[in-house]
């Protein structure tokens, strides 16, 4: 009878063990009071950020299906230059919303066709890669497309698209893209006496191989806009999900206003984990910064 009551006793602490670490893991804190409206912030995004955002995330989307085609983040792992990254915000012209990165094996370009703003429902665009495809590393790119939806506040953005790339047995395979993403905005002390709006993001991302989830990766990103200092763009992705860690760091510099975006900088890949990078270090809020300076990653 004891031996029963001990077995009996051991179940009943384990199954309370269970249920306390069996909490889900809790929604970052500005979601504390509960989900955000839609309308909670007008960030007044103009159409050359919503292109300069979208070709930002083309370019980290296209990095994440070479990696995955390469089945390996170190065989890519390095900085490539990012050039002639500008975005007029004009409709129906991919030739002024552009975005080029540089690699040692090679180039890939992609353009954003936008739509025309719809003030009541948002805004939608279209990415796609030069005709001719391109090369990030040893990995060829080819046929990327990518449809982009921003509500009209400005604070969601959600993208699903696909693209070819050469995997190891040297034949072009297909991946599909997607990504959902929600923008909004807090202040970032520059100095005592001054302060700026910074605009953020955090979202979740998958990439599929063949109609199958292959990645799941974590972004977020910040940005500056310029205001008599220089502006800049930090877009951060961590692999949640797959085969080894991977984390791809885009940082750009320069204009972005209403009237153009327009920035250069570098995108940066290699093998570090998450645990890495404090988030409360990523997402600060009033923190006293240098003008010119991120302290994304700090």
């Amino acid at each position: 009878m004891n031996i029963k009551l001990t077995v009996l006793s051991g179940a009943i602490l384990a199954s309370f063990s269970t249920v306390a670490l069996s909490q889900p893991p809790y929604a970052p804190s500005m979601y504390d009071p509960g989900p955000t409206s839609l309308q909670l912030q007008d960030l007044n995004l103009s159409a050359a950020e919503r292109a300069g955002y979208a070709l930002a995330e083309g370019v980290l989307q296209t990095a994440e299906a070479a990696i995955l085609a390469k089945n390996s983040c170190s065989a890519l792992a390095g900085s490539y230059q990012i050039k002639d990254f500008y975005a007029s915000g004009f409709v129906n012209d991919p030739s002024s919303n552009t975005v080029t990165v540089l690699s040692p094996g090679g180039a890939f370009t992609i353009q954003a066709t936008l739509d025309p703003l719809d003030t009541f429902r948002g805004q939608t665009l279209k990415l796609a890669s030069a005709a001719t495809g391109g090369q990030l590393g040893t990995v060829g790119v080819n046929s990327f497309a990518n449809n982009v939806s921003f509500n009209a506040a400005g604070t969601i953005m959600v993208a699903e698209g696909t693209i070819l790339a050469k995997g190891v047995n040297l034949g072009y395979d297909l991946f599909q893209l997607k990504i959902i993403k929600d923008f909004y905005r807090d202040n970032v002390v520059l100095s005592p006496t001054s302060t700026v709006p910074v605009i953020y993001d955090w979202g979740l991302q998958t990439v599929s191989k063949l109609g199958y989830p292959v990645n799941k990766y974590w972004q977020r990103s910040k940005s500056l806009r310029d205001d008599g200092f220089l502006g800049y763009t930090h877009f951060v992705k961590d692999r949640l999900v797959g085969s080894s860690s991977c984390h791809l760091d885009l940082y750009t510099t320069g204009s972005n206003n209403a009237d153009f975006f327009s920035q250069s900088g570098t995108l940066t890949i290699s093998t570090d984990i998450p645990a890495k990078f404090d988030p409360n270090a990523n997402y600060p809020t009033n923190q006293t910064i240098t003008k010119g300076t991120d302290p994304l990653n700090n």
